[in-house]
């Protein structure tokens, strides 16, 4: 009698027992990559280009995980898998960009069941029909801008009241917690000025009313920072930045209990869309591979130019989490293995600043962050350029402010770069 045939759910959670033996480096090379689904023996994951997946027979269909690639795809489960064990989280998915992964998982927390709910009766569960209970979520009163639209312009249209508030005061926190509160969204370290925020502190005050703590951990990756060992109930990853690390695609991820990331898959993802190429995912495989190798570098890179611009005349402030002059030092060193590749810094004038960024060489002036390359942005005209000047103050993003993704290049190339700059305004 043939032996029968595992499916790839059984499969899957062999390996995944296996993975979670192996330390956080063999991890990034093995986690996921496992013939998977064996259908060949090639050392690297396939690109499963196809829309859908044909069986002989109904019960052959029953039996698999892959139907439509809307929600199923090998090549994006093989990344999810390796996401997941690179976490220490139950599951993932891995989605179209990381503002595609904040708003499934805000989505996810906020959602009300409804779809066995007769239409004329799903008004009643609209949260204006009821004003005394408007459920209200909390963020940090600096926020990226594309996270900041979502959650104060078009949260508020569904009837969600957004609360923006310090996170790293965390008696300002306990404060704007009530009973609505479904969930706090927090970054740490922050874009763009770099804040850090007390991840297990938030947490446990959420907790109390039993709403969820989402944090965004694209500035640190999991080779830095893993937030669920910290309370967090869901880890977002902006997987354009440092994961795929090579400036070559977009990509987001959620990370979180199973039952979540399944509902996030069959309900929010079948229905909003929000995918990710297999293409994309063979892409972003390829650069996670190396990813502890190039956050160390990122760091101790970001480290020496960190105290170069701090120690400059010309340089007025400078908010590196490695520095022990950052606010919140302590709070940085329990929470990361390192500190990164991104600092903010500001100079003495408007003028100044503006001529800084035209002086620049070696050093590409852009958006984004985590590539090989150098990027740095002058926040206001740049990411900040569609915020009022209000929004820009209340977030504390100065005129003079810039945010630096420190690549890998010769740091000392960087500096002379940095210096024969500020040395000419």
């Amino acid at each position: 009698m043939s032996e029968k045939k595992k499916t790839v759910q059984e499969l899957n959670q062999e390996n995944r027992s296996k993975w979670d033996k192996l330390r956080f480096d063999t991890q990034l090379i093995r986690a996921g990559e496992d013939p998977y689904p064996e259908t060949s023996n090639s050392l690297r994951i396939p690109i499963y280009a196809t829309k859908s997946y044909t069986y002989s027979t109904s019960s052959e269909f029953f039996k698999n995980h892959y139907y439509y690639s809307r929600t199923e795809n090998p090549t994006l489960f093989a990344l999810d898998n390796k996401l997941a064990t690179l976490h220490g989280g139950e599951s993932a998915i891995s989605v179209a960009s990381g503002m595609g992964a904040v708003h499934l998982a805000c989505s996810s927390v906020l959602q009300r069941r409804v779809e066995r709910i007769r239409p004329n009766k799903i008004k009643n569960l609209l949260p204006q029909s009821n004003p005394e209970i408007i459920p209200n979520i909390l963020i940090h009163v600096n926020q990226y801008t594309g996270i900041y639209r979502l959650l104060t312009k078009i949260y508020p249209q569904m009837g969600i009241e957004c609360r923006r508030v310090n996170l790293c005061d965390i008696s300002e926190v306990k404060k704007s917690i009530d009973n609505n509160t479904k969930f706090l969204f927090l970054e740490s370290p922050s874009n763009p000025t770099i804040d850090v925020i007390d991840i297990q502190a938030c947490a446990d005050l959420i907790h109390e009313v039993g709403g969820k703590c989402i944090v965004d951990n694209t500035f640190s990756s999991p080779a830095l920072q893993r937030p669920l060992e910290f309370g967090a109930d869901f880890v977002i990853e902006s997987l354009t930045k440092y994961i795929n690390g090579h400036g070559d695609c977009l990509g987001g991820a959620v990370i979180g209990p199973k039952n979540d990331i399944l509902n996030i898959r069959y309900y929010w993802q079948e229905t909003q869309g929000q995918v990710l190429s297999p293409f994309n995912a063979w892409l972003i495989l390829r650069g996670i591979r190396t990813l502890s190798l190039r956050m160390t570098r990122h760091s101790s890179n970001a480290m020496k130019i960190a105290k170069y611009l701090e120690n400059h005349s010309k340089v007025t402030t400078v908010q590196y989490p490695g520095l022990v002059s950052h606010p919140n030092h302590i709070v940085a060193k329990k929470q990361m293995k390192d500190f990164g590749g991104m600092i903010g810094f500001e100079l003495e004038s408007v003028e100044a600043s503006n001529k800084f960024i035209e002086l620049l060489k070696l050093i590409k002036v852009g958006v984004s962050l985590g590539d090989l390359t150098s990027l740095i942005e002058y926040t206001s005209l740049m990411t900040g350029i569609d915020l009022a000047s209000w929004e820009r103050k209340s977030m504390n993003i100065s005129r003079r402010h810039f945010r630096f993704s420190v690549g890998l290049e010769d740091p000392e190339d960087l500096i002379d770069d940095l210096d024969q700059a500020l040395e000419q305004i």
